[in-house]
């Protein structure tokens, strides 16, 4: 493994609406991970598009392998199954997601399935090329899974003795100074 570690920096407003204001180094940096900018309100977001929306995971039907977590909306499941390829919702630009509609690195539908409670799905697909996320890797290649970086958390850091103890406001710098992240090669 390709091993690139850097400190944790924990933004709970970011989003790729706002990256924007951030201009492109931000997005750079969220996306190839020499900060960890993780979205604990995108839940919040979700609801707030006003979609009515389920948790879709998009698993590789041969490997088993998560590729991605998205959502749908009854006009994306009706459309992965009449056109056979997954098609999922946009929750930040609320709209349809045909995916590999630019990028040409389309997802045949497999199956679909729901959870005991129908409150979420699983598409297995099989990629028509290599790729599922839309970043590409090192090489230029689109990496075959979202899923490219792990995150580890790091051994006898100072401040997480008592973690009970800790507020909300704490939580943030416990995660800060206690995690790693390491970005995985994909060949």
């Amino acid at each position: 493994l390709k091993v690139m570690r850097t400190r944790v920096l924990v933004n709970a407003g970011l989003s790729r609406v706002g990256l924007g204001k951030l201009g492109a180094m931000a997005h750079f940096e969220l996306e190839e991970g020499h900060q960890f900018l993780l979205d604990w309100h995108k839940l919040k977001k979700v609801a707030a598009c006003e979609s009515p929306v389920v948790p879709v995971a998009v698993q590789h039907a041969d490997t088993m392998e998560v590729l991605i977590v998205a959502y749908a909306n009854e006009q994306a499941l009706v459309e992965s199954f009449r056109r056979n390829i997954c098609v999922l919702w946009s929750t930040s630009r609320n709209k349809l997601w045909i995916k590999g509609e630019t990028s040409g690195d389309v997802l045949d539908l497999v199956e679909v399935r729901v959870n005991c409670e129908q409150n979420s799905l699983l598409y297995l697909v099989r990629p028509r090329l290599t790729g599922a996320c839309h970043t590409k890797g090192p090489d230029g290649s689109t990496r075959p899974s979202c899923y490219y970086r792990r995150v580890q958390w790091t051994e006898g850091t100072e401040g997480t003795e008592d973690l009970a103890a800790k507020d909300d406001m704490a939580w943030s710098e416990v995660i800060k100074g206690s995690t790693q992240l390491e970005h995985l090669s994909m060949s």
